[in-house]
């Protein structure tokens, strides 16, 4: 959520993927939380569904039909593009489809967005057919920089696709501080749509 300090708005993501055994849900859109809660309560396995309480106030199209599930460990590609990867999940999908816009009308740089939806098991083979057509990748978290997610999603763009980066891998993360309580400060520490269009120009050579 927003303004709660440290206890309730920072990300957690990360802290349950660490964990092995268990499957940790992370979606954006609201179709996802519809099928993928679905797909979770059905699992025999243990599931952690995470909900961010801000996407609560966006608007989505969701099937109405009872048998809409959406699988466990597959991500999404949101918007196609050939220039630049950008890989979120949660409420940051929704700042790299507005950084991708924005790229594209003032820099005309495509960006492909990628929806992680699943944080474990993660959708290696969507992400990684990602960067090797973009040849470039950003990794796009509201968590903290060290041992994050976006942190695991750089090694594994290294280790599978190496060779395909035309650029090094850049991590958009939180401050690595304790989430402030204070809304200027909160502001001052959270990722912005600004961050993410400044990083895809970086890895563009555009900055």
């Amino acid at each position: 959520a927003s303004r709660v300090a440290a206890q309730h708005s920072q990300e957690y993501a990360n802290w349950y993927g660490n964990v092995p055994g268990l499957t940790v849900v992370s979606p954006y859109h609201g179709a996802d939380y519809k099928g993928l809660f679905k797909a979770a309560v059905r699992d025999p396995n243990p599931v952690v569904f995470l909900e961010n309480e801000i996407a609560y106030g966006h608007r989505f199209e969701v099937p109405d039909s009872d048998d809409w599930v959406v699988p466990l460990g597959k991500a999404k590609v949101r918007r196609e593009g050939s220039d630049v990867t950008l890989v979120a999940h949660s409420i940051m999908v929704g700042r790299a489809l507005e950084a991708a816009e924005r790229l594209a009308s003032e820099h005309g740089l495509r960006a492909e967005v990628v929806d992680m939806r699943t944080i474990r098991p993660l959708d290696v083979d969507t992400i990684i057919a990602s960067v090797k057509k973009t040849n470039r990748v950003v990794a796009c978290e509201e968590g903290w920089p060290f041992a994050g997610t976006a942190s695991e999603l750089s090694a594994i763009c290294m280790e599978h696709a190496f060779d395909y980066l035309d650029a090094p891998v850049l991590r958009v993360c939180a401050k690595d501080v304790p989430q402030p309580y204070a809304t200027n400060l909160e502001q001052l520490a959270v990722p912005t749509v600004d961050d993410v269009a400044a990083a895809a120009q970086q890895v563009c050579y555009r900055a």
